[in-house]
Parts: C-alpha cells; structure tokens; sequence
C-alpha cells in the first residue's frame, strides 16, 4: 500500500482506523478547500473593483507561490504564520482579524463534516 500511495507523493503510516479517517479527511478535501478560499478572495478583491482575470492571475499565482513555500521550507506552517504575525505588516493584520473571527472554527467544522462523511461512506 505504501508503495502505491507513494506514487501520489509522501506517505506516512497511521497506528489506528480513527486516524485513518481523520487523515482522510485532512488530504481528501484540501484541493476543495484551497479552491473555496481562492474563491472567496478572488470574489473579495472583484467586489472592491479588480478585474476578475486579474484577481484569478494573481490568486493561481499567489497559492502556487505559497505552497511551494510551505512545501520546500522546514519551518513548520505555524512558525510562518508566528513570523508573518512578529512582522506586524498587513498580513498580520489580516491573520490576526482571522483568528479574532473564528477561523480555526470554521476549519474545524468542515474537518469534522469530512470526518463525518468519511465515516458513513465506510459504513
């Protein structure tokens, strides 16, 4: 199995079932999420006048950018975030009035709804 899931990239073993479906809900939907957060900057910036061919440039390329630094960094993601927040430019005004509005919430509750389904497609 690890042979064939590594094909797709990085693979790592789970001890227990209820992890399995945890970390499935944690791969499984991220391209979804990623796309639904995009999606809500790009309809942000459209709203206050950008053109849409350049807010949807500027997000392809701003997510591209980003994962490829989370993904070739060894700071783990939290350490970015704490660095952008020590900065205190404007990224650190907008995590924080992140944090402030619930995003962990949030996140949690599609985790748990993905939790959830994953579950009862197992049966």
């Amino acid at each position: 199995m690890t042979a064939l899931l590594g094909a797709c990239g990085s693979t790592a073993e789970v001890p227990n079932e209820a992890q399995v479906e945890v970390f499935t809900a944690l791969t499984g939907p991220v391209p979804g999420f990623v796309a639904q957060f995009a999606a809500t900057m790009i309809d942000y910036a459209e709203r206050r006048g950008v053109a849409p061919e350049v807010a949807h440039m500027a997000m392809r390329q701003l997510f591209l950018a980003s994962g490829q630094m989370l993904a070739g960094d060894a700071l783990a993601p939290d350490g970015h975030v704490q660095e952008m927040i020590d900065y205190a430019g404007t990224t650190a005004a907008g995590l924080l009035a992140m944090q402030a509005a619930g995003l962990q919430d949030v996140v949690d509750a599609g985790l748990d709804a993905a939790v959830a389904r994953t579950r009862a497609i197992a049966g």
